[in-house]
């Protein structure tokens, strides 16, 4: 994926170069006639972007464009009249047509050990599929960015999140980050410090930039020497633990460019990272190149064993039971609260520490509160003993009091308004708030968000499209659980009907589709949930180094010879998949509940067949309970009724707020 393409995957954002030209009606006609043309493939501009597009002279191959980005199916499945032609098949057929396909891949390349590019396929009827279905979800609103802002807005807008950039934003940042002034970078305060890394270490190594802009840039980079730590450990570790001399004088330079109280405070954090801070002293020859005695002395001090960390202090003070403790932890809210268990199982009382961290609740963040909030509201069943669950239970109730005090400090535009909550695409009831455990996949809807599935659609189609130079295996399986809790497995190697469920057959080479359609009417009282789940069989390790693999789930109002197998106005969702794992829980739906969650989480444990988790222990709908009674907002019941509206994405109208874009206004 190039960065155009990440722009619009991941900020649903298309660069024009904004202009001045005159704003005549024909320009005007065309700018709305490109509106017309992307309805139809599911994506709409605000009124605001339209007049944008039509001064900018850039609406000739926009639509193009857009449908580059949004991704496409280039391949038939196995039976082109899928599902229909899989419906009608005896399974002795369908068995003997994958057994003659995969005899002539796997099978001719292990008899004759020549390399296979394609593999035999049934000779089934095929014609142009060219009705469109029904119009089934809303149109998803982009919006433009000026061209001359489109790595500097992205990079303030990611990096800004205090939450962990997921694969695709990183390669965001690293382009941005060499198209960057010093200036610019330095603008922009990285509020998750592991983000910092990449930052760092491209501006580190951009040797076409002078050593004098470096270090500036550095010095802004990072907000004292503990960031440089951490970041020059990072780059050792890539540089196979060998600095450039000039590398090594930056390095010390910048350590010696932050007050010496601040360097003696970050040298020894703790035991493990005092060590690790000894073998970087050595790498960057630190006495060698040093030109600051203060400096220079507090390493002494800290080579000699003079200094002690703050950790072990802590907790020698905890494990002595001394309330003085309390106080100490305070000094360092964030460490606090990531300590509230160890403190509760030492002895310490829930009222006390409370008394000791409410103070600090606008120092805190949100992103860290929130995952500790939906970590410890999982039910009792969860828990090893109840005496586990109630202590979960003292720190869930613990951790939303500090929230309300948090969020009470944000300054958001909802602050003492009369919102509405626009769900009609969405369940927030159904909906988690992922941040120490979302995809990788990123994605601008954020996974664990839960779409509407509407009451027209008769069908979900889950579908992935791969192609490589080489032959390459890509599997989907759809693993159900009926109301009884019993597995229902189709794909490659399970059933391929059954029921409320149809695979279109595997297909073991490149330039290929398969599908799995799950029918909700045949489902409904039937299946309770069902988890597609994407296994690279074979051709690579990962699903990175695949040249395309592509994505998705549509919602299907009819089916039929002459309907469209893809329609991208349709698709819930999509993805080009580009993490470096082989095995992927890519999305469920609740059929009961009518809803479709984008998983993207990466199967550790190898559990093709894992069932879906539905992970809403902690749900938006009570995060923005929260949030409303800190920022004093009043729930309108009608969008005429609301001085704004909250609704997920971007925003069609000037009142409208969107959630994704506020990054669920956890920053401040």
């Amino acid at each position: 994926m190039n960065y155009d393409q990440l722009l619009f995957s991941e900020l649903r954002l298309v660069s024009v170069p904004f202009g001045s030209n005159s704003l005549d009606n024909s320009a005007l006609v065309r700018a709305m006639t490109v509106n017309e043309e992307l309805l139809a493939i599911g994506y709409a501009l605000a009124p605001k972007d339209i007049i944008i597009l039509a001064q900018s002279g850039a609406d000739g191959d926009f639509v193009k464009r857009v449908r580059e980005y949004a991704g496409d199916v280039k391949a038939e499945p196995m039976y082109p009249l899928f599902p229909q032609q899989v419906m009608e098949l005896d399974e002795a057929t369908f068995r003997f047509h994958q057994m003659l396909h995969y005899l002539s891949t796997y099978g001719i390349e292990q008899i004759t050990g020549a390399k296979v590019r394609r593999g035999w396929l049934p000779d089934m009827a095929s014609l142009e599929r060219a009705v469109p279905d029904d119009k089934l979800l809303a149109s998803k609103t982009i919006a433009l960015v000026d061209e001359k802002d489109k790595y500097f807005l992205p990079y303030k807008k990611i990096l800004s999140r205090a939450e962990r950039m997921t694969d695709k934003e990183r390669r965001m940042i690293r382009e941005c980050a060499l198209r960057l002034t010093p200036q610019q970078l330095g603008s922009v305060t990285v509020a998750f410090k592991q983000n910092l890394l990449d930052v760092f270490n491209t501006v580190f190594t951009a040797e076409e930039l002078p050593a004098a802009d470096r270090l500036a840039c550095l010095h802004s980079l990072c907000q004292h020497t503990g960031d440089v730590w951490k970041c020059m450990d990072y780059a050792l570790t890539r540089a196979g633990y060998h600095f450039r001399t000039s590398q090594k004088r930056l390095t010390v330079k910048l350590l010696e460019s932050y007050p010496v109280g601040d360097f003696k405070s970050n040298l020894i954090l703790s035991n493990k990272k005092g060590r690790r801070t000894s073998l970087m002293l050595g790498y960057i020859d630190y006495n060698t190149y040093s030109r600051s005695k203060p400096h220079a002395d507090a390493v002494a001090a800290f080579r000699s064993g003079e200094l002690r960390t703050w950790e072990s202090r802590a907790k020698y003070l905890a494990e002595q039971g001394l309330l003085g403790a309390l106080d100490y932890y305070s000094e360092r809210p964030g460490m606090m609260l990531r300590s509230v268990t160890y403190l509760l199982r030492k002895g310490y009382r829930a009222e006390n520490i409370m008394d000791k961290l409410a103070p600090h609740a606008a120092e805190l963040k949100t992103q860290t509160l929130v995952s500790i909030v939906s970590h410890f509201s999982r039910p009792e069943k969860y828990w090893e003993s109840r005496e586990q669950y109630h202590e979960a239970t003292v720190v869930c109730d613990m951790t939303k009091m500090l929230l309300l005090g948090r969020l009470y400090a944000l300054d958001t535009p909802l602050k003492g308004k009369c919102v509405y909550v626009d769900e009609s695409e969405f369940d927030l009831s159904q909906s988690a708030i992922r941040v120490t455990d979302k995809s990788a996949e990123g994605g601008y809807i954020r996974s664990g968000l839960a779409f509407r599935i509407p009451e027209e659609a008769t069908a979900i189609r889950f579908f992935i499209y791969w192609n490589d130079q080489n032959r390459v295996d890509v599997d989907l399986h759809a693993a159900a659980a009926d109301l009884n809790g019993n597995r229902i497995n189709i794909g490659w190697n399970a059933n391929y009907k059954n029921g409320a469920l149809v695979f279109s057959g595997d297909i073991t080479h490149s330039d290929a589709a398969e599908y799995i359609d799950i029918d909700l009417v045949r489902g409904r009282g039937l299946i309770d949930t069902v988890s597609a789940n994407i296994n690279l069989f074979s051709g690579y390790d990962t699903f990175a180094e695949i040249d395309e693999c592509f994505v998705g789930a549509m919602a299907v109002g009819r089916t039929g010879e002459d309907i469209k197998l893809y329609d991208p106005k349709n698709c819930f969702f999509t993805h080009y998949l580009t993490s470096k794992c082989h095995m992927i829980n890519y999305g469920f739906i609740d059929v009961s509940r009518r809803v479709i969650v984008f998983d993207g989480l990466v199967d550790k444990d190898r559990n093709y067949y894992g069932t879906a988790e539905r992970n809403n222990y902690f749900p938006v709908s009570e995060y923005l309970d929260i949030l409303f009674r800190a920022q004093n907002v009043k729930r309108a019941e009608s969008r005429e009724q609301a001085e704004a509206v909250l609704v997920v994405g971007k925003p069609a109208d000037e009142n409208e707020i969107s959630l994704i874009d506020n990054n669920f206004f956890m920053e401040g």
